[in-house]
C-alpha cells in the first residue's frame, strides 16, 4: 500500500530548545511591575492527569514506541482504556504502559533476536510509532539512524505482525521548501537547524510508504500542554516562546502574520486512540493521512503574543507589545541594534528565528479533527478554544512548571 501517494508532498513538536535570557537592559525590556505579579490569583495547573483506567478483559494489544516522550506519554494514557499497551522502550520507562520491551530504534530488528521479534509480532493487533529524535540540531547521521531507519524497522514489524501502523510525523513537512529558503538567512552560528529534522521526517514517511504495512500517517502541528491545564511532563517549544515574551524581550523573531498552529497533547492522543480503535475493528476505514491541526482556528504569532500579554496582565505583569522581525524576509543581523543586544538574547532570538522558518507564510493547515469518518475522535478546535489553551500554557509557565 503506497501511503505517501495519497499524502501532500512535502514538522515536532516540534521542539525548539529555548533558554530564557538573563534580565536584559531597559532598552529591551519593561521594568518589573510593582507590585510583583500575583501568581496566586491564577489557578495552579493540575499535576499529571489521572489514568483513564484499565482495559477490558482480553483487550487488543498495541505496540507503542516513544511511550515515555511528551507525545507518546499522552498517547499511552489515552490507549489504556481500550488496549493492552506494550511499550517498546528505549532509555526511559513508561508510566502508563501495561508491559514493556526494551528496543533500539537505531539497530536492525530493533535490537531484538529473531525469536523475540517473532513473538512480539505475534502479539500485536496494531502498532503506534511515536518514538524518534525530536530536536533542531544538525546531526544528520543520528536523525537518519533513529527517525528514518527506525521508522522503516517499525513498519517491518507491523508488516510481519499483519497489524495496521499509525505513524506520527509532523504537519510541517509541507513547509519544507519555504524552510529551506528561510534557513539561508539564519546566522551562521545559530545552534538550531530545523531542516535536518524536517528532512528526516519526510524520509521517514517515505520509508513507511515503501513498506507493505497498512499505514496511517498522523501529522500534528506544534504540540502544547494539556487542555485546561497546560500540563506537560517536559517543556515544549510553545513554553519557550511564552517564557521569552514573559521575560520582557521586546523582539519576536517571527512574522506577525505567520500562523502558530498548535494542538494540545491530550487532543492529539485522543485522535491517535480513536484511529487505533478503527485500525483493529475495521482496518479498511483507517485513513492514510490524519492532520492533527487547529487549522482555521490557529492564531497568528501576533495574536499569540497578545494572548500571552493579556494573561500576564491579569496576574499584574505588563508586557510591551513585541516588535516582529520576520527572518524569512531579512537577516536577523539587519535588525536595528542587533549587535548591541546581549549575546544570550541574540542566541535566544536566533533559535526562535530558526523555529519560525518552518511556520510558513501564514498558510492554513487542513485539519482532520471532527472528521465524520472518525466519530470517536476529537472535535475540531475553535479559535476561542485555542486561545484558552494558550492561556493555560501561560499559567503553567508562570507557575514555574514550564
Amino acid at each position: 500500500m503506497n501511503t505517501l501517494s495519497r499524502l501532500s508532498e512535502p514538522l515536532c513538536p516540534v521542539r525548539v530548545p529555548v533558554v530564557v535570557p538573563a534580565p536584559v537592559p531597559a532598552s529591551a525590556a519593561l521594568p518589573s511591575p510593582t507590585p510583583p505579579p500575583d501568581l496566586g490569583a491564577l489557578p495552579v495547573p493540575a499535576e499529571e492527569p489521572a489514568e483513564d483506567g484499565d482495559p477490558p478483559s482480553d483487550p487488543p494489544v498495541v505496540l507503542l514506541t516513544g511511550a515515555s516522550g511528551v507525545v507518546g506519554e499522552a498517547i499511552a494514557r489515552a490507549l489504556r482504556a481500550d488496549f493492552h499497551v506494550v511499550a517498546l522502550r528505549g532509555r526511559r520507562a513508561s508510566s502508563h504502559a501495561h508491559a514493556e520491551v526494551s528496543v533500539d530504534l537505531a539497530s536492525p530488528r530493533l535490537g531484538l533476536d529473531s525469536r523475540a521479534w517473532s513473538e512480539l509480532a505475534a502479539r500485536a493487533d496494531v502498532v503506534v510509532h511515536a518514538g524518534g529524535r525530536a530536536c533542531f540540531d544538525d546531526n544528520a547521521d543520528d536523525f537518519h539512524c533513529v527517525n528514518v531507519s527506525g521508522s522503516r524497522r517499525v513498519a517491518e514489524l507491523a508488516h510481519d505482525a499483519d497489524a495496521p501502523l499509525i505513524h506520527i510525523s509532523t504537519a510541517f513537512v509541507s513547509h519544507i521548501d519555504q524552510a529551506r529558503e528561510a534557513a539561508a538567512l539564519l546566522p551562521g552560528d545559530c545552534a538550531a537547524r530545523p531542516l535536518t529534522y524536517l528532512e528526516s521526517k519526510i524520509a521517514a514517511e517515505r520509508a513507511v510508504a515503501a513498506s507493505d504495512a497498512l499505514a496511517c500517517v498522523v501529522r500534528p502541528s506544534v504540540v502544547m500542554g494539556d487542555t485546561g491545564t497546560g500540563w506537560s511532563p517536559e517543556p515544549q517549544s510553545v513554553h519557550g516562546h511564552i517564557k521569552m515574551l514573559l521575560s520582557g524581550v521586546a523582539t519576536s523573531a517571527c512574522g506577525p502574520h505567520q500562523r502558530l498552529d498548535m494542538i494540545p497533547r491530550d487532543v492529539l492522543a485522543r485522535a491517535v486512540a480513536a484511529l487505533a480503535n478503527v485500525a483493529v475493528r475495521d482496518p479498511s476505514r483507517l485513513p492514510s493521512l490524519y492532520q492533527a491541526c487547529a487549522g482555521l482556528a490557529a492564531p497568528t504569532c501576533e495574536e499569540f503574543a497578545r494572548q500571552v500579554a493579556e494573561t500576564a496582565w491579569r496576574a499584574g505583569l505588563r508586557l510591551a507589545e513585541p516588535e516582529f522581525h520576520d527572518p524569512a524576509k531579512s537577516r536577523l543581523a539587519d535588525y536595528p541594534g542587533w549587535r548591541t543586544l546581549p549575546g544570550r538574547v541574540r542566541d535566544v532570538l536566533a533559535v526562535q528565528a530558526a523555529g519560525s522558518t518552518i511556520l510558513g507564510a501564514g498558510e492554513v493547515f487542513n485539519t482532520s479533527l471532527g472528521m465524520p469518518e472518525l466519530p470517536s475522535g476529537p472535535a475540531a478546535l475553535t479559535s476561542d478554544q485555542v486561545l484558552r489553551n494558550v492561556e493555560c500554557d501561560v499559567r503553567f509557565v508562570m507557575a514555574g512548571r514550564g
